[in-house]
């Protein structure tokens, strides 16, 4: 093994040491307690501002520790050193943005962490809140009424429907997935360092066991598992900041291949991006909580929906948490990325997106890496990755057509 890998590897372990137990957002979503107390109320039609407190944490130990990480690592500019230097780098932005939970700390960080959705789209003319207002259009011309999801299984329930799904796709015995049921996630479901959580007392449609499965299950537990058999760079099992983006949009990606991905879970998505610009311009909680019941979400839905944009600052509005930008611009550049690799003939390019948790700007570094055995191939990739015929199909019809529509 030589100098520089045996200094790679004792360094990932290092940085793994430090941000192990790093924790964003259960430290940024408001407790249960003030959604029930406001859903109350609105059913009433007594409607009113909820009131928000934070337990806030210094977390100057963790940016102390970053900041000698980074001294120790050195500058040499080989691939290894330049993923550890922008991933400690971007922890470091999310410890400082929990250090200001409460301020405007949490707009300036999450902004860099995640971007704006009135910024341009790298390798687009337009922005993705353009682009969501256009999405927003087209579903409202079609002569289609989305359907009320029907919500018919318990968490209890929806955890028996999904585990068959886990089995069939990821050896449980070598690299098992716990599914928690919680009381203290916002989103109906999300893959976490423990597992995949679900939210206890939602209701899952039929069609929501296939979408979380092909999002949290074979994006986000799949990439946490082939980062944890690194050899060297055990850090890619990790949500990185810097990879939210990616993650995101991969997932979203998978739900739209799979065919998983109904109408109205594409609406949520560009709504909420329309709802972070109007943060942007002085919307309040009420403001966008309307908002979304508007668009035809129900009152449960539309609370999480705003309280995400609000999340660690409060409801008169002001500070913004910019994470859900994410998901729209990470799946316009994943699907630019997939094509460019196809154009390319650099397929095999794409597997190294499940190498573990990593940016799409890490690929040209990454296969170096790979050559230099620092990392080593994925161990799980999707079906639609695996048969990548059908990717290659489904790319060339879309741009076929889009094409002909310029």
């Amino acid at each position: 093994m030589s100098k520089l890998l045996c200094h790679v590897k004792d360094m990932d372990a290092k940085l793994v040491n430090i941000i192990k137990d790093f924790s964003l957002l259960g430290v940024l979503s408001w407790p249960k307690e003030i959604m029930h107390k406001f859903l109350k109320n609105a059913n009433k039609g007594n409607i009113k501002l909820p009131e928000v407190e934070y337990n806030k944490k210094n977390h100057d130990h963790k940016i102390s520790e970053i900041n000698q990480f980074l001294i120790n690592l050195g500058n040499d500019n080989h691939p290894a050193i330049s993923f550890l230097k922008k991933t400690a780098e971007s922890y470091r932005d999310a410890y400082y943005m929990l250090n200001g939970v409460g301020t405007k700390d949490i707009t300036e960080f999450s902004l860099k962490l995640y971007g704006s959705p009135k910024n341009i789209v790298t390798g687009y003319k337009h922005s993705s809140l353009k682009i969501a207002h256009q999405f927003l259009h087209i579903i409202n011309e079609y002569k289609y009424t989305i359907p009320k999801e029907v919500n018919i299984f318990s968490a209890r329930e929806f955890k028996q429907k999904i585990r068959p799904l886990i089995n069939e796709n990821i050896d449980q015995i070598v690299d098992p997935i716990n599914i928690i049921i919680d009381k203290n996630i916002s989103a109906k479901a999300a893959a976490t360092s423990e597992g995949i959580k679900i939210r206890y007392g939602a209701k899952f449609s039929k069609n929501d066991i296939y979408q979380l499965f092909h999002h949290e299950v074979m994006i986000h537990a799949l990439t946490k598992i082939n980062g944890k058999k690194q050899p060297i760079l055990k850090t890619l099992a990790y949500n990185s900041p810097r990879t939210t983006e990616t993650q995101e949009g991969l997932a979203t990606f998978s739900e739209y291949i799979t065919m998983s991905m109904e109408l109205m879970r594409l609406k949520r998505i560009v709504l909420r991006i329309i709802a972070i610009s109007m943060a942007e311009d002085g919307a309040d909680f009420f403001d966008l909580f309307k908002f979304f019941c508007e668009h035809g979400q129900d009152h449960e839905e539309s609370y999480f929906s705003a309280m995400r944009i609000f999340r660690g600052g409060y409801p008169n509005g002001g500070i913004i948490f910019y994470k859900d930008s994410v998901y729209l611009q990470g799946l316009i550049k994943i699907t630019a990325f997939l094509k460019n690799s196809v154009h390319k003939g650099m397929i095999p390019d794409i597997a190294l997106l499940f190498c573990g948790k990593l940016n799409t700007d890490d690929i040209s570094d990454f296969k170096v890496l790979l050559e230099e055995g620092y990392i080593t191939e994925p161990v799980y990739i999707p079906d639609w990755l695996r048969h990548n015929n059908i990717l290659v199909s489904h790319l060339a019809i879309n741009d076929l057509l889009g094409k002909f529509n310029r």
